[in-house]
């Protein structure tokens, strides 16, 4: 009989679980991201791995192999989480987890609300409470 698990492992396998049926577009090619390291004009998060490329209304993970995407819009002070891309071959190692903690971390900072529209977004801030007080809509 297996140990119980706690709250945070059973959130971690269940982010894991829907990264790896979660629906993907196309992978995104090593190189595409116009940027190495943080540019001048890209904001660097929290998280200090994911960058906001405000010039493709995008945030970005590099893992070094691709470059994991979330698009967003804005207007004011509120972000729209529009869709989140990552690639294939990075299935099932958090990455998509990753890259939406950074995203929450970044726009908590900033004060920003939140709509997201993007499904994966969606459900990591469901499943993370410590970021519902920034989602509207």
């Amino acid at each position: 009989m297996s140990e119980p698990r706690s709250r945070k492992e059973l959130d971690d396998a269940l982010d894991e679980a829907l990264e790896e049926s979660f629906p993907r577009s196309d992978p995104i090619a090593v190189g595409q991201s116009d940027h190495a390291g943080t540019p001048r004009g890209h904001a660097r998060s929290q998280s200090a791995e994911v960058v906001d490329n405000e010039a493709q209304s995008r945030f970005e993970l590099d893992v070094g192999e691709a470059v994991a995407v979330a698009y967003y819009g804005h207007q004011g002070d509120t972000i729209t989480l529009l869709h989140t891309e990552v690639p294939k071959e990075l299935s099932g190692r958090g990455i998509g987890s990753r890259l939406a903690a950074g995203v929450f971390d970044t726009l908590r900072a900033r004060g920003a609300k939140v709509v997201a529209k993007c499904p994966f977004m969606a459900g990591y801030a469901a499943r993370h409470p410590e970021y519902a007080q920034m989602l509207i809509g």
